[in-house]
C-alpha cells in the first residue's frame, strides 16, 4: 500500500476548467500577498490546492459522486499531490501534509479496488492509481457543483468566514438526520 500511497501523490488531478473563472479565480488565492490582504480581497483559501482541498471534502461528506465528463474541457494547477499542505518554509503557516493521507484513506475506501487482486498483480498500481485519481476528481467535481449551486443561489454566501465551515457542518446535519 505504500508504493500505491506514494504513486498517488505524484499526480495532479484535474477539474472542469468552468470552475477556474467561476470559482477558485474569485474564492482562492492566485498571486502572492500577505495572507490579510488575500482575505481582506475575499480570498478565503491561500492556494488553488486549498479550494480543491475543500471541495473533495465537502463533495466526499455530501456524497456528490459527479465524475468529470470525457468531453469537457479540464484544468489543473501544476502541483502534484506530495507537495500539498507543505508550509514549513513559509512563517506563520503551518504545515497540513497529513491532509494527503485523510484524502488517501477516503479515495482508497470509496473506489472499487480489489485490493488481493492489487497484491497479487492482476491489477497494476497503475490502473489503481488511476481508478483512485478518478474517484477524487468526482468528488471535487461533486464539492465544486455544490458550491457553484450555493453562489448561484446566494451570490454573497461566502463573504462570511465561517461560510465555508457553515456548508459542510449543514451537509453533517442534514445527513444525520436521516
Amino acid at each position: 500500500m505504500a508504493n500505491l500511497f506514494e504513486k498517488w501523490r505524484t499526480r495532479i488531478p484535474k477539474y472542469n476548467e468552468i470552475y477556474k473563472a467561476t470559482l477558485f479565480d474569485p474564492l482562492s488565492n492566485i498571486g502572492g500577498g500577505s495572507e490579510k490582504a488575500k482575505f481582506n480581497l475575499g480570498k478565503h483559501f491561500s492556494n488553488n490546492y486549498e479550494f480543491y482541498m475543500y471541495a473533495f471534502f465537502l463533495g466526499l461528506y455530501k456524497e456528490q459522486y459527479k465524475p468529470l465528463d470525457k468531453d469537457v474541457k479540464k484544468a489543473d494547477f501544476n502541483h502534484a499531490i506530495q507537495f500539498w499542505g507543505s508550509k514549513s518554509n513559509r512563517l506563520g503557516r503551518t504545515d497540513f501534509t497529513n491532509l494527503q493521507e485523510y484524502m488517501f484513506a477516503a479515495v482508497i475506501a470509496k473506489t472499487n479496488i480489489d485490493l488481493l487482486e492489487l497484491e497479487k498483480g492482476s491489477i497494476s498500481e497503475d490502473e489503481a492509481v488511476k481508478k483512485l485519481i478518478e474517484t477524487m476528481e468526482a468528488y471535487a467535481n461533486g464539492g465544486l457543483m455544490l458550491i457553484s449551486d450555493k453562489l448561484d443561489e446566494s451570490p454573497h454566501y461566502f463573504i462570511q468566514a465561517p461560510a465555508f465551515l457553515n456548508l459542510i457542518l449543514e451537509s453533517n446535519l442534514k445527513n444525520e438526520a436521516h
